[in-house]
Order: structure tokens, then sequence, then C-alpha cells
């Protein structure tokens, strides 16, 4: 995936890198962490700069910087909302002088979109390697942890059928893990649908993003409205209920449209009896999954907190043994 394939500017990891993270993250899930705290040695300090971050993601860090022996450090803003974008810039070139790897997340809870811009300058600003756990827009880390945990299951992804589809819930998430999810899960060779209402589907941005990706990868993308039926030939169903972005200044108004669609529920008699089921946690047992579904042998969700730990690991891994300076 080449950024000269997005709008906006956006910059997105290549195949080669996210490839690469699943298979560091698998060896990691086999063997342990000591191959690669032997490669991060040098790692002594990792810096943390979050604003708007996702519930959990504090764990996920303090966890994976104890796994590899690391010191993790607060270096961000109490007062973010009220800082320039200068400012902000100024306060990351400070704060990665003083440590050896810089882990953000950054969303505005303002104008969607306004952290992905600044994700973008972070990279270039930072004076050792960053790593974007999500902005507003995309959540690659969630995305590689889902697909360390289907290819887990499947061996390999590519070939098979993934849904993405909303689901009905009355406490909304950002969309950026099911579009990171959409985007990753084409570049490994999944044919992927999307099934949305209306009201609730994807960005502009990204669905192109997810068609060039397709065709270049030879794969199929396709986006229905319609709950009933959309998975029949489903291998894998990734459900989140994210919010209305339309309305991402006014979260209330967004249950009034999602109670439109209380039937978007996924039980057993929605999806195959071996297909795959994900989400991010917490999920709303009973309003977006029936625990049947949550908590059998094909659900994946229970691994998910053992998985970001060793996809962050990883990507932190392969920074250092590539030399790239930015995860994002």
């Amino acid at each position: 995936m080449k950024s000269a394939m997005t709008p906006q500017n956006d910059i997105l990891p290549r195949r080669p890198m996210l490839q690469d993270i699943v298979k560091r993250a698998k060896s990691i899930d086999s063997s342990g962490f000591s191959a690669v705290r032997e490669l991060l040695q040098k790692v002594g300090v990792i810096g943390r700069i979050f604003h708007g971050e996702s519930p959990l993601e504090h764990q996920v860090t303090e966890i994976t910087a104890t796994r590899l022996g690391h010191n993790l450090i607060d270096v961000g803003w109490k007062d973010a909302s009220t800082m320039s974008m200068d400012s902000m810039l100024d306060s990351v070139r400070m704060s990665s002088q003083a440590v050896d790897l810089l882990l953000t997340a950054f969303s505005s809870g303002d104008t969607f979109g306004e952290g992905r811009i600044l994700t973008n300058q972070f990279a270039g600003a930072s004076h050792v390697p960053l790593v974007s756990l999500h902005d507003d827009v995309y959540a690659w880390q969630d995305a590689l942890t889902t697909l360390l945990g289907l290819e887990g299951r499947l061996g390999s992804v590519s070939g098979k059928q993934v849904v993405v589809t909303w689901g009905f819930g009355k406490s909304f998430v950002n969309p950026a893990p099911a579009h990171s999810l959409l985007v990753a899960a084409l570049a490994f060779g999944a044919n992927v649908r999307l099934v949305t209402p209306p009201e609730f589907s994807f960005l502009n941005r990204v669905r192109r993003v997810a068609q060039d990706t397709s065709m270049c990868s030879n794969v199929l993308f396709d986006e229905v409205h319609e709950f009933e039926g959309s998975f029949r030939d489903a291998d894998v169903v990734f459900a989140l209920n994210w919010l209305r972005l339309d309305d991402f200044n006014h979260p209330e108004r967004n249950q009034d449209y999602a109670m439109k669609y209380k039937n978007w529920f996924i039980d057993e008699g929605v999806i195959p009896k071996e297909c795959i089921f994900s989400s991010v946690p917490p999920v709303e047992s009973g309003l977006l999954v029936s625990r049947g579904v949550l908590e059998r042998d094909r659900s994946i969700t229970s691994l998910w907190l053992k998985h970001r730990v060793t996809t962050l690991a990883a990507t932190i891994a392969h920074m250092f043994a590539s030399s790239s300076h930015s995860m994002i």
C-alpha cells in the first residue's frame, strides 16, 4: 500500500511492513519475548504521549514495556486541548530527545481527522522511532492484532471471506479499528465485505484506499447496506459499534439513528457455525453480539489483550530491526 494511492496525503504502512510485523508476532506468540528482548537491548526508556486514547491503551503499553524489560514514562500533555499544533510538535521534539522510543495515541474530540493530521506530523518531529497506536482515522495496531488472531486460527486469511460490520450498541467507539482492518485484510489477500447501515458507513477516503488496495492485491471488496443474508459465506466476522461520523461532535444523536438498527445483532443464527468472530473490547454482550457467539471456540475476542501486547512488541522489534523511523 503506497501513500500515493491515498487522498488527504495519508501516510500508510506498506504491505511488507504489515506482513513482517504479523510474522514477528507469530514468532513471539509461539516462542516468547526473549528474542525480542535481545534485539531491543539498547532500548531503555519508552515515552508515552496520549490524548483521547482508546480504552485499555494504558494496560497494553504497560504490559508490553514490562514484557520487554523497559521503563515506560508519560511525557505527554495534560492540556492538549488548549495547545497549538506548533506547541505539540515542539513537545514531541523535546521529549524524543530524552527517550529511546515514543508511543502515541491521539484522537481529537473537536474535529474528526485532526488527530490523523497531527499523527503524521509527530512522526516527522520525533528524533527516535515512533509508534502510533491509533488516531481518529486509523488504528493499525488493532488491525494487526485481529489479523494475528485470525492467522493463528486459519493459517492465512488469504482467499478467505472477511466481513467487517457495524452492530447495534449504546456505547459508541471510534471507527478507526474497523477502517484499518478493512484495508489490512485486503492487503493480506482476503476478500472483504463492508456491511453497514447507510448512516454508519466509512469515510470516503477510507473506502477509496480499500478499493485501491483490493485492485493491487487482486481481491474483492464490496459494500452492502443489508444485514440479512450478508454473512452466509463469511469465514470471519468483525463487528464494531462505531459512531456516526456526521454527528462526531454530537454523540447524543448517534443513539437515535442506531435505534433504527437494533436488529443488527450477531448471534448463532446470523453467522456460519465455523465462522470466526472478532471485536474490540469492551464488547456490549446482548446488544452487539450474543454470549453464545462471544464465548464459543471460534471467537478470538478473549485473546485481544494478549495479541495486542504481542503485536506492539513485534512492531517495536520491526522498527529497530529495519531502522524504520515510524509506524503510523
